[in-house]
């Protein structure tokens, strides 16, 4: 799954056992579902919507990659109160220094250790208390997600591993069968994609493993043990983690220092960086 130039597609279905007639509140941009372990028979339902939303999503839209419904969710509320110029540093270190397409393993860990200084300085000048701590806390975990990087050598894809999720509004007991689907059976996924992108019925794919995974049991044991772990793991130390951010000019200057003192000779990419986050932020920037 490619998520540097097309959208995060993410597959759900719930397998319901009610009529449709009961079933008020329909989600616009997903495949949804729920699975009923009470009974026996499990369907999934697939709108022509949906199946129109998921091809052209995959293929068109530009990238914005936050993780899961509830990564998404919560960095929406720490910045629902904050300037245009806020919001656009914000994503900036998620596009540019976290779900990258810089192949060196060592500059996309610079970058994601100079990311992780730069939010730490929107939490401290934006920010306060348990907003700024639940801020913090969602960037990690992207940052933590962007470790996972790997290249399908296949597709020559990139893909990120990202934990099961539960969209907004879905019940307790919901599976996420785009998780489940890449863990388990990821020929499968692999053959999903390639259905999804070149037009074919990707439908029966999904139906048929969303049938196959409410019944396993195995699958179903460690699904739920692994919704209650993180995915991938921040670097121990940061270089940039004791940088000043009482102001963006102190804040500058000490990321700059410490970017002189590094042993690569070809630093450029972080003081490029550096100055486009400066360069978002612009008048909501605290100069002193």
């Amino acid at each position: 799954m490619k998520v540097q130039h097309t959208a995060l597609f993410d597959l759900k279905a719930y397998t319901q056992s009610k009529p449709p007639t009961e079933r008020a509140d329909q989600p616009t941009k997903i495949v949804t579902g729920k699975f009923d372990f009470s009974h026996n028979t499990d369907t999934v339902e697939i709108s022509t919507a949906s199946r129109q939303l998921a091809s052209s999503d995959i293929v068109n839209h530009a990238a914005r990659y936050f993780g899961t419904v509830q990564i998404n969710e919560s960095l929406e509320q720490s910045l629902q109160d904050q300037s245009p110029e806020v919001k656009e540093a914000v994503y900036g270190i998620i596009q540019s220094n976290f779900i990258t397409d810089v192949p060196e393993e060592d500059q996309r860990s610079a970058l994601l250790e100079l990311g992780l200084a730069q939010a730490q300085y929107i939490a401290d000048n934006y920010m306060k208390g348990d907003q700024a701590a639940a801020f913090m806390d969602t960037i990690r975990q992207i940052g933590a997600i962007s470790t996972t990087r790997t290249i399908n050598p296949d597709t020559k894809q990139i893909q990120y591993d990202t934990p099961p999720q539960r969209p907004v509004g879905a019940p307790e007991d919901y599976v996420d069968l785009n998780y489940m689907m890449r863990k388990f059976q990821p020929e499968t996924y692999n053959k999903l994609q390639h259905a999804i992108v070149n037009g074919k019925d990707w439908s029966r794919i999904l139906t048929d493993f969303a049938k196959k995974a409410s019944t396993n049991q195995d699958w179903l044991k460690e699904y739920h043990e692994a919704a209650n772990q993180p995915s991938g793991s921040l670097p121990a130390q940061n270089r940039f983690e004791h940088a000043d951010t009482s102001g963006l000019s102190s804040f500058a200057s000490t990321v700059q220092d410490i970017i002189a003192q590094m042993d690569s000779t070809n630093n450029t990419f972080l003081t490029d960086n550096l100055q486009a986050f400066i360069r978002k932020l612009g008048s909501q920037a605290n100069m002193t």
